[in-house]
């Protein structure tokens, strides 16, 4: 019995007696037991001999609710000489404590374990030239990119195996004839036979009149670099004694058709069809995988 409720009992004890019909108090007939409640808790019990008085505050079921001297507690009503007219009063339902609140478990933050660590792709390493011609020109071409002429990448000679070399000039007549020529020929050619190149040696007189020459006449082609011109001997070595002058070497350098022939200058029309017949017989050699 909760402490409040008891209490409330001892201090309404004249009324709820009234309304029960209940004495003032009884007494015990046979030997029996006081069950203490300590703060609406059982707090053990003791006995009582026959002839005790008992204060009733009211009855609970079979049992009174009695103050006995300055305990509380109850006994059975039939030990005590209760009228068996007081009808006893229903049991007080039992008051049941709510359940105590669940504790709140608090999961422990997951413990961030170390992934795999990413795979970082080493850097590429620069592919060693694999030709004479390739390491000739290797680090000193340049290509026209947005206009202007930047560094062209090593990658662009990779599996080139003929190289016609342009020597041509801006300020020169017969090459802004040829030029466009050749373009043509090289859009024709290039997506036929890949390991075709031109490289451009360029005869102006500043390398903004190279630039410019590129530029205007959208050459496809890359061109040895305007400063590495006149260190380049193992290039300018094939000009001929004027321009245009187009000259067709294998990987290895080897000259396989040439504008001036013993002396004679056949110009760069009969290089551009030895070239057709070259390439021709190079693929029947060495035909393409199907994809």
């Amino acid at each position: 019995m909760k402490p409040w409720l008891l209490g409330l009992m001892l201090s309404g004890l004249a009324a709820g007696r009234a309304g029960a019909g209940l004495p003032a108090e009884v007494t015990v007939t046979s030997p029996t037991r006081l069950e203490i409640i300590t703060n609406g808790r059982p707090g053990g019990t003791i006995g009582l001999r026959a002839g005790e008085s008992l204060s009733i505050v009211t009855t609970e079921g079979d049992f009174l609710v009695v103050r006995y001297r300055n305990l509380n507690g109850r006994v059975p009503a039939a030990h005590t000489n209760l009228p068996p007219e007081v009808e006893p009063a229903p049991a007080a339902p039992a008051v049941v404590a709510p359940p105590p609140p669940a504790p709140i478990v608090v999961a422990p933050a997951p413990v961030a374990r170390p992934g795999p660590a990413p795979v970082v792709a080493a850097p590429e390493r620069p592919r060693p030239p694999a030709t004479a011609m390739e390491r000739s020109l290797a680090g000193k071409l340049v290509a026209l990119e947005g206009g202007v002429l930047r560094p062209a990448a090593p990658a662009r000679l990779a599996g080139v195996q003929f190289y016609a070399i342009y020597f041509s000039a801006s300020w020169c007549g017969p090459c802004r004839s040829f030029t466009p020529e050749l373009i043509d020929a090289y859009g024709k050619i290039r997506p036929m036979y890949p390991e075709f190149e031109v490289v451009l040696v360029n005869r102006d007189k500043s390398p903004a009149d190279m630039a410019a020459y590129v530029r205007d006449d959208r050459m496809p082609w890359p061109a040895l670099e305007w400063g590495a011109i006149a260190q380049t001997r193992e290039i300018t070595r094939y000009a001929g004694g004027g321009i245009p002058c187009l000259v067709l070497v294998d990987a290895g350098g080897k000259v396989l058709s040439d504008s001036y022939r013993w002396g004679r200058y056949v110009g760069p029309d009969a290089v551009l069809d030895d070239t057709w017949k070259i390439l021709r017989d190079y693929r029947r050699a060495h035909p393409r995988p199907r994809t």
